[in-house]
């Protein structure tokens, strides 16, 4: 017999029950009506970011050009309140053009420079630019050589006056000449347990073989090439005013600066220098993958890369972009999908160099040897994914926007400052990277990317793995391998599926 209190106690249960599905229901039907949409109005904020804010208008200092009378080019970049000064010696020649029997000889030359004049040995000159406050460094590049001096503003005349003993009356001694081969060997030497270095040599030698630009990839073997016929020649045939340029940083006119260079180089003469352009590099045409061994390294490291033929300097930019998409950054492609979604890479970026007719493209990554084929894999689609279809809007514009945010920051660095302005000198560039930077990155469109993306040879690059090649080769059976030595000499080639 059920009592009433039991048949009550269910009548609110029930109860109970009916309230909680009613407001079920109801709050099911404000989802799919209300908060439905904003739910779906979050995640796809989280996968079409917004579009970047306007960006603050870019004020740099104009460059003021002269020639003077014995062809010397003057630049003069004025930055008021500034303390220290900034003395470029731009020469129009680089390491490409070293001869073929002797590659680093303008390297050698380069670092030559400031080991003292006739009547000024090489210590006193540190100690005259140690009492400027100063610093001078000499850098070779494959089309061009940069000789950087810095120095507190009141030394202006001191310092133009050293530069223009160790130009006019070079003393090139005996024991100098060895010192600078010892240091250059022994740097070399040094490096050759880096990957890095490794890496980037063997892979501009496949990439530059039988061209000029191969040169700039030498090894510690160098140093037999070097003596002081050919420093001197070399000095001889391209250090001459009208294949130099001197660009002035600081608080003075273009008008005091001419006056004041003029003075200690009026007496340097004009000869005939040889300074046609080079053919670019032809890009590779065939997938090409090869390997250096490292047997202690715990990973591998990878660098992918072709030579891009510039049709002409408007593509300067559209390549700028569609690098910072693939892997200029953390948040470009290559990071987020082999570091991010796979998990296969430590890093992964891209960069470009640029020269005078041509540019090469690098993807430089960190990788688990156990994922070595899955890692090229994916960056191979990613090459392929930027050559065959159209960047979209939102990621296009956070490009050009992390673009345009970090060029202050970079020049703001007083070495990227002066690695910038003397390439924008050395290739006569005018205000196309400087005052319009801003400007002429803003007018990239998708197409502009695509134009240059299709053009360039990203599905045939050259592939250099760097890594303990008993465990590498075993993961990549399914390629040829060509196996290089440190020194970028091939060694012998692997079969694909030879290992089976």
């Amino acid at each position: 017999m059920i009592r009433h209190t039991e048949i009550h106690g269910v009548i609110s249960r029930l109860s109970l029950l009916r309230s909680i599905c009613v407001a079920c229901l109801l709050f099911l039907s404000f989802v799919q009506n209300g908060a439905g949409h904003a739910y779906s109005d979050q995640e796809r904020f989280r996968k079409e970011p917004p579009y970047p804010d306007p960006l603050l208008e870019l004020r740099l200092p104009q460059i003021e050009t002269a020639t003077l009378s014995n062809d010397l080019r003057l630049s003069v970049l004025r930055r008021q309140r500034q303390p220290v000064m900034q003395l470029l010696l731009i020469i129009g020649t680089g390491e490409s053009a070293s001869p073929e029997n002797a590659p680093g000889i303008a390297t050698f030359t380069a670092n030559m420079l400031n080991r003292g004049a006739v009547g000024l040995s090489f210590s006193k000159v540190i100690e005259s630019i140690e009492a400027m406050g100063g610093n001078f460094t000499a850098t070779t590049y494959p089309d061009y050589s940069v000789f950087s001096f810095s120095f507190l503003e009141d030394y202006l005349e001191e310092a133009l006056n050293i530069l223009s003993r160790m130009i006019l009356q070079p003393a090139f001694q005996r024991v100098e000449m060895d010192n600078v081969i010892r240091t250059m060997y022994f740097d070399l030497v040094n490096k050759n347990d880096s990957p890095d270095v490794i890496g980037k040599r063997v892979l501009r030698k496949i990439l530059f073989k039988d061209h000029p630009y191969s040169k700039i990839a030498f090894d510690e073997t160098v140093r037999r090439n070097l003596d002081r016929r050919g420093l001197v020649d070399f000095f001889k045939k391209h250090y001459h005013p009208n294949n130099a340029e001197i660009v002035l940083i600081g608080d003075l006119s273009l008008q005091i600066a001419a006056r004041k260079v003029s003075r200690y180089f009026n007496t340097w003469t004009s000869q005939d220098v040889n300074r046609n352009a080079l053919p670019p590099p032809k890009p590779n045409q065939e997938l090409k993958i090869c390997l250096v061994d490292l047997p202690d390294a715990k990973d591998a490291r990878v660098y992918i890369g072709n030579t891009i033929v510039l049709r002409n300097p408007n593509d300067y930019f559209p390549l700028t972009v569609l690098n910072q998409v693939i892997g200029g950054s953390a948040h470009s492609r290559l990071f987020m999908n082999l570091r991010e979604s796979k998990g296969y890479a430590y890093w992964a970026f891209s960069s470009l160099e640029f020269f005078k007719t041509s540019a090469l493209f690098t993807i430089s990554e960190r990788v688990r040897p156990e994922v070595i084929s899955e890692s090229i894999r994916e960056s191979l689609r990613e090459m392929q994914k930027i050559s065959t279809s159209i960047v979209p809007s939102h990621e296009l514009e956070q490009a050009k926007s992390f673009l345009i945010g970090h060029f202050p920051l970079e020049i703001e660095d007083s070495v990227n400052f002066l690695d910038k302005l003397s390439a924008l000198r050395a290739y006569d560039l005018g205000d196309t990277q400087w005052r319009q930077y801003y400007k002429n990155l803003m007018l990239i469109n998708a197409e502009n990317v695509f134009d240059v993306a299709k053009n360039a040879f990203f599905n045939t690059p050259v592939i250099v793995i760097i890594g303990a090649i008993q465990i590498l080769s075993e993961r990549l059976n399914d390629y040829e391998l060509n196996v290089y030595d440190r020194s970028g000499k091939l060694q012998y080639t692997i079969n694909k599926g030879a290992l089976e």
